[in-house]
């Protein structure tokens, strides 16, 4: 992955801002999925295409998981 910038609208900061600590607050009214949702629908737009792509694969390879420790213990 590159090093380029992209440009993101103030107001989508601030939204972003906002829901991230609404997801921690202990009186929101949903749960912490609903927030993280939002804040994924308001940064995806900002992904190049390839950079979708990465994230479709990064999903597909389960990349996410820990590495697997195949050594035999003896």
């Amino acid at each position: 992955m590159n090093n380029s910038s992209t440009n993101v609208l103030s107001e989508d900061l601030f939204d972003i801002a906002a829901l991230c600590h609404a997801a921690m607050a202990q009186d929101s009214p949903n749960g912490p999925l609903h927030y993280l949702n939002q804040v994924m629908n308001l940064v995806f737009p900002y992904l190049t295409k390839d950079q979708k792509q990465e994230i479709e694969d990064y999903l597909a390879d389960k990349k996410y998981l820990p590495p697997v420790d195949l050594t035999i213990v003896k």
